[in-house]
Formats: C-alpha cells, structure tokens, sequence
C-alpha cells in the first residue's frame, strides 16, 4: 500500500490567493477528502472556491497569523486534521537601512515567524494523534537560504528565522511521529511578488508549480509504505532548484546529519 494524499484531510493558510490556492485546488485534484481554507475573511474562501464550499469539500475558517488566538479558535474546528501547511505570509519592499526597517521587520516577523510558532502549537496535538502520519510543511523561500536582492532585506531576515525554526520543528517533533517539510520557492507569479518584486515576474513560474511538487514529494518515496516519507526540503520551480543543488551538499552535512562544523 502506498501513501497518497487521496482522502487526507488538510488545511492551508493564506488559501485565497497565489500559491494557498494552489495547494487547495492541487489537493482536492489528488482526492483530499475535504480542506479547511484558512484565510483572514472567510468569504474571500467561499468566492474563490464557490463549488468545493457548496460541496463541504473547502471549509473555510478564519484566521489572521497576527492574531494568536484566530489560529487556536481554527485548530479547535479543523480537529481531523492530517496535513497542516503554513503557506500565508508578508512581504515588504524594504532594505537594510531605510527609514522604516525596524517597523517592518516586525510585522513581518509578526506573521511569518511568530505565525508559524503559533500554527505549529495550535495543531502539534492533532497531528500527533495521526500515527506517523501527521504532517507539517511550511512556504519558506529561497530567501531563507541567500538574501539576493537588498531590497526585500526584512522578509528575507524573516524567511531565514522561520526556517532556523523549521529546522527546529523537524527535531523536535520527529519523536512525535510528526513529518516536517520546509519548502523553498524561487520566484513565483502571484500578486505577492508582483507587488514588492515585478521585476521577476518575466521568470517567475505559476503557482500551480509549487503545488504539484509538493503534493509529489509528499508521496514520491513511499513504494512500499503506507506512511508519508516525504523530504525534509522541496525546491519547487527551476530557479530553487539551482540554489538547492549549491546548497545540497552543505544541507546533508549539518541539516541533515546535525553536523555543526567541519
């Protein structure tokens, strides 16, 4: 028997626009039995997924990853959950030394790094009721990895801490039976993107992209097991993929192995 995504039960932050609707659209393709659309306005969830909501198979729910206590009022809703992924984030065009760098560092580690701690704590407790098979993938970047553009300089602060703690989320939760992925997209189209970097959108490459290389590496390892054995990274479009290949051999070493030096 093989782990598939047929008949999971997942939810999706940020799941109203880019890639989070992407990742919904993606796993109600593959057979997920139903996805909870976690969104800040539940009625953008039910314009974009007019159908799937009418046929209980999107369920949206609230959820702001400013607000601590709309991520908890969530988990107590999505109780089955089986697949939890922390796809919604910030981004600013800001650079290291501009007048309002503090300011927006902090809104974007508000959301993109104390989201995550508070997303992971909400749901742990449902996903390690799962039997090995709970999992939790959280949208980092390749700005976790380099910093390449001065400009995005605060999300790129915020990126790199919401992966130290990925890499953290993985260790300690492995004992719980829980799978952690870090996902790391280069350029992607969406209105993020367009809206702090449009000088690459001519390369950027569709969300749907992310999506499916996600949904593949979810179940690409599983020839003989019926329990996911996903990898721990994913780079999911070309531009990622070369970065990953630079990064590889430093990742196997101390990601992988927990090597600190040498």
């Amino acid at each position: 028997m093989v782990y598939t995504v047929q008949d999971k039960v997942v939810l999706v932050t940020g799941a109203n626009r880019g890639i989070g609707k992407a990742l919904v659209e993606a796993f109600l393709r593959y057979g997920a039995r139903k996805v909870y659309a976690a969104v800040r306005n539940i009625d953008s969830a039910k314009a974009t997924f007019p159908e799937a909501c009418e046929e209980a198979k999107v369920i949206p729910v609230t959820m702001d990853l400013s607000k601590p206590e709309t991520i908890q009022t969530a988990a107590e809703i999505a109780t089955d959950v089986e697949i939890v992924i922390n796809n919604a984030g910030i981004i600013s065009h800001t650079g290291p030394l501009d007048d309002n760098t503090v300011e927006r560092l902090q809104e974007e580690m508000t959301v993109n790094v104390y989201g995550l701690i508070a997303v992971a704590r909400a749901f742990v407790p449902f996903l390690e009721q799962r039997n090995g098979c709970g999992i939790l993938v959280q949208l980092n970047s390749v700005a976790s990895l380099r910093c390449g553009v001065s400009s995005v300089a605060t999300y790129s602060a915020s990126k790199a801490a919401s992966f130290s703690l990925t890499q953290a989320m993985r260790q300690e939760l492995k004992p719980k039976g829980i799978h952690v992925v870090s996902v790391h997209p280069g350029p992607i189209a969406t209105e993020m993107l367009a809206d702090a970097l449009k000088e690459f959108l001519d390369v950027a490459e569709p969300p749907s992209n992310v999506a499916e290389r996600l949904i593949d590496a979810l179940t690409s390892r599983n020839e003989s097991c019926d329990k996911p054995n996903p990898p721990f990274l994913v780079y999911p479009d070309e531009k990622s993929a070369h970065l990953g290949t630079v990064y590889e051999r430093f990742a196997k070493r101390v990601v992988e192995e927990g090597h600190s030096y040498g």
